[in-house]
């Protein structure tokens, strides 16, 4: 009789729910201050970084719903200075703690350039021949900038775009980051990069070359986005009469991470009754259905690894969402800028904010419960130390609020 390999848990959907509501360190405050920003962000590994600012960016809500009195922009006033993270793409834009640089470090390599990258940098080196080398040099001598700094590079700005960067300089430093070479060490009041080279900025530890391999990687990779978000969907996942594990996402997600005997910290899979696809949690995942959770209520940003997959979301906690900032008004179902709300472990509705930095109004509209959730006095209260919360963290003077929202003022 074959004995498989591997194990497949039944749990469930309320079980995933805990899970992943735990495992985003969203169950109750991880800290008090500001003072708690680097060992969550350490925890958490990585945060999403974007720079629209309707009430806070993505990760100061990433953080606001972490610890309960953060302030605004203080997430890039200390973990910048202080060398705690590289920024990197995986696959968006990502603040990434520190200590992973070497796993990434050891694929920033111009034969492991996509196209797009590849293409930029032939046309870049075309208009000015030797320009990454001559970007090089200008941070030797003057240290951490802008890409604005560079003198007459910066003024040229050739007939392509690269994403958002018009102007050569801006393009030589974006090839110079995605190789490696040099890091966005800090970023300003208005969120624009500012440089360096690496050598200057990490330690010669982190510097060093790994000597995983590249399977080795992409599963260490595998356990880091695991530490931001518990649940990665597998897509189909079952086990032949063989003993041989079928996963959905082959290419990404190597069945033999899976076996028994892989890793002693290696993931799990689960599914629910009657379901076909899986999810990999991490090994110690039900520790997590021991947690309790606190009763405050969560604003959770568009790009929080708990929505991050909005299918998953979808099956897990039954709540459609789609981050809509980038549709024409007449196509949103939701809103511009809407933030889900995160109570006792459920996603129950819906919120927009803006905030007004001349009158220092805090506006709270459109609201959008869940039809299967009602407000009783104890959300309504938890809904009001959400407000001052924000309110709290925006330095904000006032709160207003439209009919949807009435009952917090």
């Amino acid at each position: 009789m074959n004995v498989s390999e591997f194990q497949i848990h039944e749990v469930t959907k309320e079980d995933l729910q805990q899970i992943a509501v735990v495992g985003t360190h969203l169950h109750k405050w991880q800290g008090e201050s500001t003072e708690d920003i680097q060992s969550v962000f350490k925890q958490q590994a990585l945060v999403q970084l974007d720079p629209l600012n309707p009430a806070g960016r993505n990760h100061d809500l990433f953080f606001q719903s972490r610890i309960k009195n953060y302030e605004i922009d203080t997430f890039q006033k200390i973990v910048y200075p202080k060398k705690l993270v590289f920024e990197a793409y995986f696959p968006n834009l990502m603040a990434i703690s520190k200590e992973h640089f070497p796993l990434f470090l050891s694929q920033m390599k111009k034969e492991y350039l996509h196209k797009y990258y590849q293409s930029r940098l032939e046309k870049v080196e075309k208009i000015h021949s030797g320009i990454l080398d001559e970007a090089v040099k200008f941070l030797q001598k003057n240290g951490p900038s802008t890409a604005s700094d560079i003198g007459e590079i910066a003024k040229i700005k050739p007939d392509f775009s690269f994403w958002k960067t018009s102007n050569l300089a801006g393009m030589s430093l974006e090839i110079l980051w995605i190789l490696g070479r040099v890091i966005i060490s800090d970023r300003d009041e208005n969120w624009r990069k500012i440089y360096n080279l690496t050598e200057e900025y990490f330690e010669s530890v982190l510097l060093e070359k790994t000597d995983l391999t590249h399977e080795e990687i992409s599963y260490e990779k595998f356990l880091i986005k695991q530490k931001s978000y518990p649940l990665i969907t597998l897509g189909k996942v079952s086990i032949s009469k063989a003993g041989s594990l079928f996963v959905g996402k082959r290419k990404r997600i190597l069945p033999e991470w899976f076996r028994t005997n892989y890793s002693d910290k290696g993931p799990h899979i689960l599914k629910t009754e009657g379901e076909q696809w899986g999810v990999a949690v991490p090994y110690n995942w039900k520790d997590f259905l021991e947690e309790d959770l606190d009763n405050n209520m969560r604003a959770i940003a568009p790009l929080d690894p708990l929505i991050w997959d909005r299918d998953l979301t979808l099956k897990v906690f039954d709540f459609d969402y789609v981050w809509e900032v980038y549709k024409i008004p007449k196509d949103r179902k939701w809103g511009y800028y809407v933030y889900p709300l995160l109570f006792q472990g459920k996603l129950i509705g819906r919120i927009e904010v803006k905030f007004d930095k001349k009158t220092l109004n805090l506006e709270f509209f459109n609201l959008q419960l869940e039809e299967s959730f009602e407000l009783d006095n104890c959300t309504e209260n938890a809904f009001i130390n959400l407000t001052e919360r924000w309110k709290s963290m925006l330095k904000a003077k006032t709160i207003t609020s439209d009919r949807s929202t009435k009952f917090i003022n």
